[in-house]
């Protein structure tokens, strides 16, 4: 797992065989105590982990198993090819970070 913190948007995402498949459309840090996605209520202004719930919260073609697991562990929105292409790795799935590049541990 590679930490998410030199993740930029903006960054091009290549996969394990080296093809460009996207940029960084955005980065959330994970919160390991996030148990769910939804239901939460909040008083005060949101925080980070309660904005990547209400992004992740308005992904329906995201499974709620999977939501949660982008939560704990932080992910990455990749601006994918092609139009309506954006897909969303795990921190788990950045293999390494280098110079303007995202390099992940799969390939497309």
């Amino acid at each position: 797992m590679s930490d998410l913190s030199d993740v930029r948007e903006g960054m091009d995402v290549f996969d394990a065989s080296g093809e460009k498949v996207g940029t960084v459309k955005s980065v959330k840090f994970g919160d390991p105590q996030a148990t769910t996605a939804e239901g939460q209520t909040f008083e005060r202004e949101p925080n980070i982990v309660q904005a990547v719930a209400t992004a992740l919260s308005g992904q329906t073609d995201l499974p709620e198993e999977r939501r949660e697991r982008l939560l704990r562990l932080g992910y990455v929105e990749v601006d994918g090819k092609g139009f309506g292409n954006n897909f969303f790795e795990g921190s788990d799935a950045v293999k390494r970070v280098s110079g303007n590049t995202v390099y992940l541990n799969h390939s497309s």
